[in-house]
């Protein structure tokens, strides 16, 4: 959707998308006080980015989080675009940072959904403690087909529980110094979660051809 794509002589578009695999993805995104400002704006305008490069019929979910969780786009089929982008971008920064009830709730939300693949992008700028048990919640999902990717925004972001959590969560961490990267690395989330290029099955590397 660039003034570069509509130039290209080639569809950007993937076809016969009858055989791409159902989806559903949650953004859980931190909207407390210190991402006012231009944070604020960049990852509302990713997660805007996400819904617009998703299928009519791909299941979505919204949750932004300080020390309390909001549901602001409950998750269910993806039917108005332009509905779910509003309340998106109406989203306000306040409060403080508590980053465990709302990855609970995201992988409570997407548990019994009937989907191919079900993805969690989590994004924070802060730190917040975390329970003994959210090791649980994460293994829980894996077993429900759920994954989770994590974006570090900031130099004042848990890098490390980031980064911990990506890894137990099958998904990709993303360490962010560049506040303007941010829509890119949702676009690029969702995109690679909505192509049919992605092989869910298990690869085995052998060793063949070597000379004796």
């Amino acid at each position: 959707q660039s003034p570069i794509e509509r130039i290209f002589p080639v569809e950007m578009e993937v076809k016969g998308k009858e055989k791409l695999p159902s989806l559903g993805l949650m953004i859980v995104m931190d909207r407390s006080g210190s991402k006012s400002g231009q944070k604020i704006v960049l990852a509302r305008e990713s997660a805007a980015r996400s819904v617009e490069l998703l299928r009519d019929d791909d299941t979505f979910g919204f949750i932004a989080f300080d020390d309390q969780v909001w549901e602001v786009i409950p998750v269910d089929e993806l039917k108005d675009k332009e509905a779910a982008i509003e309340k998106i971008l109406s989203v306000s920064a306040a409060g403080g940072t508590d980053i465990f009830p709302g990855m609970k709730k995201a992988y409570e939300d997407l548990a019994d959904l009937k989907l191919q693949r079900k993805h969690i992008i989590l994004l924070t700028d802060g730190q917040s403690p975390m329970p003994p048990d959210y090791e649980d919640v994460i293994s829980t999902g894996k077993n429900n087909n759920i994954t989770m990717s994590t974006v570090a925004i900031g130099s004042d972001a848990d890098r490390g529980l980031l980064e911990d959590l990506a890894e137990s969560g099958g998904g990709r961490f993303y360490d962010v110094v560049d506040e303007s990267t941010v829509p890119s690395i949702l676009a690029r989330e969702t995109s690679m979660m909505t192509r049919p290029y992605i092989d869910d099955n298990p690869f085995y590397l052998t060793l063949g051809g070597v000379p004796v």
